[in-house]
């Protein structure tokens, strides 16, 4: 006689389904990938001390359109900032499905006793403007690539104002030495000269064509070439630096520092847009601190672009490591500080380091 196999209850049928479905669903999920719906902020350190820097990194929801605030851009995923005092940035904009989405972190800043420097910038002209065609390249600086020519446009239009870079057809005199140009007086004609080296720093650079500038030079010539592969020389950051300090040709301000640390100061102010640019060096070789600056009561707040001696190199977030066409890699991006009741600003100065602030009304 045949056996006969048990029947399972109908009830035992629909829990034994569920149970089954349950797993494949939770087998499921532990596959797929895990998605965001809320920006994750982090800042290391969360806490420094005047002058040092922070690295700002978050991981947001894919799709988001995110911008984080005190900044002009926000660079995917990361940035790195200086806070002078304690500050709060967040991080928020729209979630891929269209809701708003917001995350903060605050970053303490421990202030240092005293300022390195009191600045005060008044915005009456005192000074001729600077000079049209005032960078140059001296005869044979590099050879003649695509890349080479990308690096010349930079300079050119960094500033977005009529500088000329171009290699000269004739050697210019040598510069007075810069600890000279104090106890020198100023050319009462047009002055080209050649200064500088090929293993200057950046910011020694930027430093050195700002004093040539003020002194009232039409134009300094500098040794090429502008990279050696795959590196671009870093001489070429700190003519950057002055290119967007001085591309529209600003005339100069005399600004009162008080100050007991190395610290220069330069001003222009621009006739057609009254814009304000202050440049300021770092010489201090290990000293980080702050600059309180005092500021025409018509300007309320400044964009900050920094340039330092460290690798790698950076200006403006961007660099030119590993460039292979001679633009620059990154997400060009400054530091917004917006004054107080009182017209004052304070800056973050690490050592050995330039700062540009632009002012515009």
């Amino acid at each position: 006689m045949p056996t006969s196999l048990p029947l399972t209850p109908p009830r035992s049928l629909h829990r034994l389904a569920t149970v089954l479905a349950s797993a494949a669903l939770l087998a499921a999920c532990q596959q797929a990938p895990k998605s965001h719906t809320h920006p994750a902020l982090s800042a290391q350190p969360a806490r420094i001390d005047a002058g040092e820097s922070v690295r700002l990194s978050w991981d947001a929801p894919i799709g988001s359109s995110l911008r984080m605030d005190r900044l002009t851009a926000t660079p995917p995923g990361a940035v790195l900032v200086r806070p002078a005092q304690t500050t709060v940035y967040t991080l928020s904009g729209p979630a891929p499905s269209g809701a708003p989405v917001s995350t903060s972190v605050t970053v303490e800043v421990r202030p240092a006793a005293e300022p390195l420097a009191r600045l005060r910038v008044e915005a009456s002209p005192v000074g001729k403007p600077i000079a049209a065609s005032f960078l140059g390249l001296e005869q044979g600086a590099g050879p003649d690539s695509a890349r080479q020519r990308q690096l010349l446009r930079n300079l050119e239009n960094y500033g977005g104002g009529p500088l000329v870079l171009g290699v000269k057809g004739q050697a210019a005199g040598a510069c007075p030495a810069v600890e000279h140009l104090a106890h020198t007086e100023s050319p009462r004609q047009a002055l080209r000269c050649s200064a500088g080296q090929a293993n200057a720093s950046a910011v020694q650079t930027a430093e050195m064509l700002l004093d040539y500038a003020q002194w009232g030079a039409a134009g300094v010539d500098l040794p090429g070439p502008l990279a050696d592969v795959p590196k671009v020389a870093p001489r070429y950051y700190g003519m950057l630096f002055f290119a967007q300090f001085a591309g529209a040709q600003g005339a100069w301000l005399a600004p009162q520092v008080e100050s007991n640390a190395q610290i220069k100061v330069y001003a222009v102010r621009d006739a057609r847009n009254q814009t304000l640019r202050i440049a300021l060096i770092n010489r201090e070789p290990d000293r980080n601190g702050t600059v309180a600056v005092q500021i025409p009561q018509e300007l309320r707040e400044a964009v900050v672009t920094r340039l330092g001696n460290s690798e790698p190199l950076r200006l403006a977030g961007q660099t030119f490591d590993g460039s292979r066409d001679g633009r620059p890699i990154g997400t060009a991006y400054g530091e917004i500080l917006e004054a107080d009741e009182d017209g004052q600003l304070l800056l973050s100065m690490p050592a050995a380091s330039a700062a540009l602030l632009t002012l515009t009304p």
